[in-house]
């Protein structure tokens, strides 16, 4: 009957199979498909489908190709070029926003991993975040509100991290282009850096925890944690009595409006309380 599956009193879409799961015998979406078996459509694998398939921003339920468990959701956001490199539509794969001080990033690995926040601050998680980035060749845009209200924003063309057995290396960043100011300007020295947070300290920073100090989890180095300074930049961590260095040039995943070697900064000592902060990823082709 054109292909379709006959199940009792159900006739199962060409995407679905006819079996028993907890004792019903019914139709069931096969994987990569939702529904009710009757019928079932294709789920997004980024918020490129989406845009592909005629939906504009919002939250969709998305399923990365290998993703192992239930689709999950994402915050899509539909751009023109708007000075990008460009010159079509794209849709972007927000995985992280600060908006105000209403949710905590001083979190431990597993909410790292697994994601936290609400809509106006949120980390996606580095486990969906993996799947997303390995999936395809993607590009990373930050976008950022310095405490002047200036806007501003870079591009890198590429990004990717790697899996929980190498602590979600950030092991892809490309050059950075077509900038808006210096966000993110010194987002290279974390390329090539395991994740780090509080209680799962991956930096091999024998002074001091990068990420306990910093207040974040986030892809620390620790070029300069045997330095000793006693500068009062805003991005200086205070490691002893007379001491001060840090662990990274960007700290996105900072405390909001926090103190000095905490707060949210970008490009060193340039732009320290930073007051907005979005991190998006879209198909590089």
């Amino acid at each position: 009957m054109n292909n379709r599956l006959i199940c009792e009193d159900y006739t199962c879409s060409t995407d679905a199979v006819c079996v028993v799961r907890n004792e019903l015998r019914q139709c069931y979406c096969n994987e990569g498909y939702e529904g009710d078996g009757e019928t079932c459509e294709s789920l997004y694998t980024d918020c490129q489908a989406v845009y592909d398939a005629g939906h504009g921003d919002g939250v969709y339920a998305i399923m990365p190709t290998g993703w192992p468990e239930s689709p999950f959701n994402v915050h899509c956001k539909m751009h023109s070029d708007g000075g990008w490199t460009v010159s079509h539509f794209y849709a972007a794969n927000v995985f992280q926003r600060r908006t105000d001080d209403d949710t905590s990033f001083h979190q431990n690995w597993t909410t790292y991993r697994d994601g936290f926040g609400n809509s106006r601050n949120f980390w996606l998680g580095n486990e969906k975040l993996y799947y997303l980035t390995n999936q395809a060749d993607y590009k990373l845009r930050l976008d950022i509100t310095t405490s002047d209200g200036t806007s501003l924003y870079s591009e890198f063309t590429e990004f990717q991290i790697e899996s929980e057995e190498t602590n979600y290396k950030m092991n892809k960043l490309g050059s950075r282009t077509s900038p808006s100011g210096s966000a993110g300007y010194y987002l290279s020295y974390n390329k090539g850096k395991q994740f780090s947070t509080y209680d799962r300290d991956n930096n091999a920073c024998g002074n001091f925890n990068c990420a306990q100090l910093h207040r974040s989890g986030w892809w620390h180095y620790d070029n300069y944690c045997s330095n000793c300074w006693s500068s009062s930049y805003c991005y200086y961590i205070q490691y002893s009595s007379s001491c001060k260095s840090y662990c990274t040039y960007e700290n996105l995943n900072g405390v909001y409006n926090g103190g000095n070697g905490e707060m949210i900064y970008s490009y060193y000592n340039n732009y320290c309380n930073v007051q907005y902060v979005e991190m998006k990823i879209r198909p590089s082709s």
